[in-house]
């Protein structure tokens, strides 16, 4: 078998890194060898971690000179680690410009994965410049891969021979509890995950249902405008925001959860959502990106048509007095069962690589 070497972005903080080492256990018996090629990732056993000292700087000239410096450094470790025959995958890998040169002076077969835009959550400079680093070099790829179907389509990128969907997997997880009138929400709080909107429906919601709460899990820049709007609202009574959780803490909590409300302005495959169906809590989502080929409304969750915080409130009262709410959290956990496991993962890798 041949070997393989995963670029990936210095990572700021856990989430890329839990998604990493989920592809690496999708892709590690389909090779001889796996190195992952990245910055500040922890010991895996499914590959050789060679991180490369990366610190970000907070003045704009040391920021640049570093970031420069760091592309240097991994130009060389590349060329030094790749080998002809070899399979480069860049898994959120969007600045890693050095690397795809020297994937292309050694010849190996690069494949570069695409995920939700960001620059349809914001209009910021750096969402921007993200999606443009995106594009080329996903451009300068032998293949384009996705999780999905919908987040290629989604970017007016045709299905063909030159793209590959590969997607992750779920762990079995228990789904023993008794569900209790609670609704969840589990994102970074930025405006391009609609929470704002979201307190502002639930609190709507909560007067015709007074006996529902609503947990958020996350961390991000409006944490305080949420934190502001739940008192302004008197909600703190059944608005908890829980801040950012540990995978074990977020279990504890949500296998209570009856729903999981999950309004996105982009989206490639969430991990949280299918978490979530995995112990047969469905979700109430958008449909957008990767959400479109998992969610079938009405049947393993429910699609939201709008964001906004009418639209959140009149479909949480629908999902809530529907009697198939209980039919719909079966099928959710079926889903899963049928697809996201990791046997299904390693399988349909090997199948979209042609192993």
């Amino acid at each position: 078998m041949a070997n393989a070497v995963v670029f990936m972005n210095p990572v700021p903080s856990k989430a890329p890194q839990i998604s990493c080492f989920k592809f690496l256990q999708v892709i590690a018996p389909s090779f001889s060898k796996v190195s992952v090629i990245s910055s500040s990732l922890d010991d895996n056993e499914n590959a050789q971690i060679i991180n490369i000292k990366y610190k970000k700087q907070k003045n704009k000239i040391l920021r640049i000179l570093n970031f420069l410096f760091f592309q240097l450094k991994v130009f060389f470790k590349a060329m030094s680690t790749l080998k002809k025959g070899d399979y480069a995958f860049f898994w959120v890998g969007d600045k890693m410009f050095s690397s795809m040169l020297a994937c292309k002076l050694k010849r190996v077969k690069t494949y570069f994965f695409l995920y939700g835009m960001t620059s349809l959550e914001n209009d910021s400079k750096k969402a921007q410049t993200t999606k443009k680093a995106q594009d080329f070099l996903a451009k300068k790829s032998d293949f384009i891969c996705a999780e999905s179907k919908s987040v290629l389509t989604d970017r007016n990128i045709a299905l063909s021979d030159k793209t590959k969907i590969i997607h992750l997997f779920v762990d079995d997880l228990k789904t023993d509890k008794i569900k209790e009138n609670k609704i969840g929400m589990l994102c970074r709080l930025c405006a391009g995950k609609c929470v704002l909107q979201s307190i502002e429906g639930f609190a709507k919601f909560h007067k015709t249902h007074p006996e529902y709460k609503l947990e958020i899990v996350g961390d991000g820049l409006l944490y305080e405008q949420c934190k502001s709007l739940v008192e302004k609202l008197n909600a703190q009574s059944y608005i908890t925001l829980c801040g950012w959780l540990s995978h074990d803490e977020l279990f504890k909590l949500m296998p209570y959860w009856k729903l999981l409300l999950f309004p996105t302005k982009t989206e490639g495959v969430p991990n949280s959502v299918l978490e979530s169906m995995s112990m047969s809590v469905p979700a109430l989502s958008s449909p957008v990106g990767g959400l479109k080929d998992i969610i079938v409304d009405n049947e393993n969750g429910y699609v939201l048509s709008l964001d906004d915080a009418d639209t959140i409130a009149y479909s949480l009262c629908k999902v809530v007095e529907s009697d198939t709410l209980e039919e719909v959290s079966k099928n959710a956990k079926q889903t899963i069962n049928l697809k996201f496991t990791l046997e299904k993962a390693q399988q349909n890798f090997k199948s979209q690589m042609g192993f």
